[in-house]
């Protein structure tokens, strides 16, 4: 039980840490990227408007520095930028061909090469390759700006490759973190449940003895002055306790995860239909009757636990089940034994973890009118959870499915 509640801790921890560093990792991300888009874009319309110069060949008079200042605040960028900007530009016809183009601010670029980037820039502005282009019309066609932009899409990407490596390295860190920190996080909740499970066994072998004696004098009891009802009280309380003490007991022993029980392969569908057998005097006694559809699969586990599982799901239908009939099914479905029980019975809609919590009782006067403790679905979820299997339970509104899941043999 705490070894679960220490892995879902762990899970739960790691999960939340490492979405919200994932989130602001992606978050800086977009953003750097964005930024780099938005850079790009204004330098394309700085070669519009002539605030962007063709890169020098030689160096500028200081007063046309100083004009050049002036001119080129750039929305921020850095003043070189207005002489530094690699691109060239194409002017095609309204289908397409190329008609004019300068490459002069670009040396990589032929002109043999200028169809293709006219061919993939099929919107008003986008990326072809590391290119940053824009589209703009024109009497009878469309002008092209190309921006090289391959240092900048470069710097992109190194930035999330590093990003990721380092958030890749501090999630590991912060794992280790949480694995080592969790069971000093966890201590106090670990004490309190290791003396919750000692008082219940303990108090288990200590009321052996008490009961057994209760039950020893009622019997004498009943030898001295015959049957009457209040002896009989006796007897069925002694045994309700005496079993309620035992299914307290087997739940904390599965609570410590132990697994040594011994398995072997076995017919579920003979152990079903033993079970069901053994039921039906008291479900004829009750008004019910059992209606068995099994298909015969093997599933290895320990006999004795899964007979008592199916048993306690069964025996909870005679009790509680509002129609005479209680169908039982047994299939394989993939890799699982599925073991389906149905009867009638006022619930909502929908599923009904609730009714495996130790000690529920939806309806006590019910409960106490058939004499349950609230415990023995208990005990069926933790049977079948320590044969890696589930227990489920829902409702359409007019009739209850308990299911049974188990690992069988192929």
């Amino acid at each position: 039980m705490i070894k679960k509640l220490r892995k879902k801790f762990i899970l739960i921890a790691l999960g939340v840490v490492a979405a919200v560093i994932l989130a602001i990792v992606v978050g800086i991300d977009v953003a750097n990227y964005v930024n780099m888009t938005r850079d790009a874009d204004e330098i394309i319309a700085g070669l519009e408007t002539g605030d962007v110069r063709r890169p020098p060949d030689v160096f500028f008079p200081e007063d046309f520095v100083i004009e050049s200042e002036k001119q080129g605040d750039f929305k921020g960028l850095p003043r070189e930028t207005a002489f530094s900007a690699r691109y060239f530009t194409v002017e095609t016809d309204a289908e397409g061909n190329v008609r004019h183009y300068d490459l002069g601010s670009i040396a990589y670029v032929r002109s043999d090469d200028l169809a293709e980037f006219v061919a993939e820039a099929d919107s008003d502005s986008g990326f072809v390759g590391d290119y940053r282009y824009k589209r703009t019309a024109t009497a009878d066609g469309y002008a092209y700006i190309f921006l090289d932009c391959e240092k900048e899409i470069e710097a992109v990407r190194d930035f999330i490759l590093s990003s990721a490596i380092v958030t890749v390295v501090g999630l590991l860190i912060i794992a280790a973190l949480i694995v080592l920190l969790s069971k000093k996080a966890l201590r106090p909740v670990e004490e309190s449940y290791e003396k919750q499970k000692r008082f219940i066994t303990d108090a288990g072998h200590e009321l052996k003895t008490p009961l057994t004696v209760i039950s020893a004098n009622a019997e004498l009891l009943e030898l001295e002055v015959g049957e009457n009802e209040w002896i009989e009280s006796i007897k069925g309380q002694v045994k309700k306790l005496g079993k309620l003490t035992k299914d307290l007991v087997f739940l904390s022993r599965m609570d410590e995860g132990s697994d040594n029980f011994p398995t072997a392969a076995f017919s579920l569908k003979n152990a079903l239909e033993d079970v069901v057998d053994g039921l039906k005097e008291a479900a004829l006694v009750a008004g019910r009757s059992f209606i068995v559809d099994a298909e015969d699969v093997t599933v290895t586990a320990n006999e004795e636990m899964i007979r008592r599982a199916i048993g306690l799901i069964l025996d909870n239908a005679v009790k509680y089940s509002e129609s005479e009939r209680i169908e039982v099914s047994l299939r394989k479905e993939g890799k699982y034994a599925v073991l389906e029980e149905r009867n009638a019975a006022s619930l909502e809609k929908g599923e009904h973890p609730e009714l495996f919590e130790r000690f529920y009782r939806p309806d006590t006067s019910r409960t106490a009118a058939t004499g349950g403790h609230g415990i023995g679905l208990s005990v069926v979820r933790s049977i079948v959870e320590a044969h890696r299997g589930s227990a489920t339970c829902t409702s359409d509104g007019g009739a209850v499915v308990f299911k049974i899941m188990l690992p069988a043999i192929a």
